[in-house]
């Protein structure tokens, strides 16, 4: 087993092991450690949302039957409340119902116990580069919305208008201004925007109005 070459992100790569089985735990953090990454370790689902402080990018091990929470209720309090990093589930009992359940609520993989050590090192390294993907898309996704809210209702305005391919002069039509005003808008945006090109200034007004 190899540890994988994960996005160039300067965030530290967290792994959180829920599970009130002590020797599980322990066999988990042995697994992960030779990945350089924060380790997070609890014996209940309870103790791991008390704790948790939205460190990303990571990836959720839990195991499916514990006392209080189960895994699969951990995942879909999780959901529930917009946190999406990756989750894994571990189970001495699986059946079409977790699984069907363990899926719907995203978990990216359901194993068997006693886990298959590489099975489980894919599952999480996978889970620590989705998450990872899935981060950075969160964080130009605010970004934008941040850089958007900058702007004027007149610029605004004007974005809109260049989105639908609309040149200046049209602009300035639609909007019942002269070419002047449209093109020091424009101006403004792109110094607001930090951007150079319509290019760039669409992919971010198409991020801030996905976010």
């Amino acid at each position: 087993m190899t540890s994988v070459s994960l996005l160039t992100m300067s965030q530290e790569l967290h792994v959180f092991i829920v599970d009130d089985d002590e020797g599980s735990r322990k066999s988990v953090e042995a697994l992960v450690e030779p990945m350089q990454v924060s380790v997070h370790s609890y014996d209940s689902a309870e103790a791991f949302l008390q704790n948790y402080r939205n460190q990303r990018p990571a990836c959720l091990v839990t195991d499916q039957r514990m006392p209080g929470l189960s895994g699969i209720q951990l995942l879909e309090t999780l959901r529930d409340n917009g946190i999406t990093i990756s989750l894994v589930v571990m189970t001495a009992y699986a059946d079409t119902r977790s699984t069907v359940r363990a899926m719907l609520g995203g978990a990216m993989n359901l194993i068997e116990k006693p886990c298959n050590p590489q099975e489980l090192w894919d599952a999480i390294q996978k889970g620590l580069q989705e998450d990872a993907k899935n981060y950075r898309e969160e964080l130009e996704l605010k970004d934008a919305s941040i850089r958007m809210a900058n702007l004027t209702e007149g610029e605004r305005a004007v974005i809109e208008l260049l989105a639908q391919g609309n040149a200046n002069k049209v602009v300035a039509s639609r909007l019942g201004v002269s070419l002047r005003t449209v093109e020091a808008r424009r101006a403004s945006i792109f110094n607001k925007l930090g951007v150079k090109s319509i290019a760039e200034l669409m992919k971010i007004w198409l991020k801030a109005r996905d976010a």
